[in-house]
């Protein structure tokens, strides 16, 4: 979710910065997340002409495509709720 206050991570290519909201507990899990994140918010650059690739909203990294309400991330991280499927 992107963020001006107390970021957990910022994009290394705009410096945009983001709250993290793990579902995992451990550190080693933890640490991996960020990994991915980390590559997601770069590979916004790819496919991006500007400093506004990244999403606006709130997003899951790995994507997730089922309803909010089932990911705790989901929910923490903003993701709107939607009881369609």
């Amino acid at each position: 979710m992107a963020t001006n206050d107390s970021a957990d991570i910022a994009c290394t290519v705009c410096g945009h910065q983001y709250k993290l909201y793990f579902e995992r507990p451990s550190e080693k899990e933890r640490a991996e997340a960020v990994r991915k994140v980390e590559s997601a918010l770069k590979e916004h650059h790819l496919s991006g002409k500007d400093n506004s690739v990244h999403p606006a909203k709130p997003f899951n990294i790995p994507a997730w495509r089922g309803p909010a309400m089932s990911s705790g991330a989901a929910m923490l991280g903003g993701a709107p709720l939607s009881l369609a499927s």
